[in-house]
């Protein structure tokens, strides 16, 4: 949804080269979070997730420049940490695979991480008032896929790039068999008003999607999404 579809050589060296450093702090405290016994029996869970979400990134959504990142799922069932850790893993894996440059997974991993921090942290506010899982994890995906959005415009913004070059990367991904030209001369505003319209189609599917499965989740095994109180795991 919001993994930023850039080769290297467009983002000016400033903001990939703090991207990395930001993103290299976060691992650094994520790794130390994760000594814990219970936090490494989540390790192959860990390894699933990301390959749900490597795979979710891979595949555009077809009739929308969008692709699901599941990043808000993983921060669900994994936990912030480790949900970073895996977001960072899969950008990684895309860059290799031609899927944005290696210079951008640092802020790539911290616009697409947000969403897996703020999955764990309003997921786990949300189920105290909602009395549906889906439904919680469904408005949780809303909120925190519209500010890794905001964040992504953000990142175009200050990094005083032509945005017309994202939107043509978007484009050419959907349709790769045509090569698509640079958009030149398009504003920032101009930019947010062209995505929006695609962007709550492919919030709105992300949305669906990680609700359902995070029902099935609840319902098969519930004691993967171990913030979840006992007493509430069989609702």
């Amino acid at each position: 949804m919001s993994h930023i579809h850039l080769p290297d050589g467009v983002i000016p060296v400033f903001w990939w080269v703090a991207g990395y450093i930001i993103t290299a702090v976060i691992l650094a405290i994520a790794f130390s979070r994760t000594k814990s016994s219970e936090t490494r029996k989540k390790i192959p869970l860990l390894g699933i997730v990301a390959a749900l979400m490597l795979i979710g990134q891979s595949v555009p959504l077809g009739f929308i420049p969008f692709h699901l990142n599941l990043s808000v799922l993983a921060g669900i069932v994994l936990g912030p940490w480790l949900g970073f850790i895996a977001v960072f893993i899969t950008n990684l894996f895309l860059a290799f695979l031609g899927h944005g440059g290696i210079t951008v997974v640092g802020l790539n991993t911290l616009v697409v991480g947000s969403e897996a921090v703020l999955g764990y942290l309003l997921f786990n506010t949300f189920r105290r008032y909602i009395p549906s899982f889906a439904v919680a994890a469904a408005v949780t995906t809303v909120i925190a896929l519209l500010l890794s959005v905001s964040l992504m415009v953000g990142v175009v913004a200050l990094s005083k790039i032509n945005p017309g070059l994202v939107l043509a990367e978007r484009i050419e991904r959907t349709t790769p068999k045509k090569e698509v030209k640079p958009i030149s001369n398009v504003s920032i505003p101009r930019f947010v008003e062209i995505i929006a319209p695609f962007a709550v189609i492919g919030i709105a599917i992300e949305s669906v999607v990680t609700a359902l499965i995070i029902r099935f989740v609840v319902e098969v095994r519930p004691e993967i999404i171990g913030s979840l109180p006992r007493r509430r795991l069989r609702e």
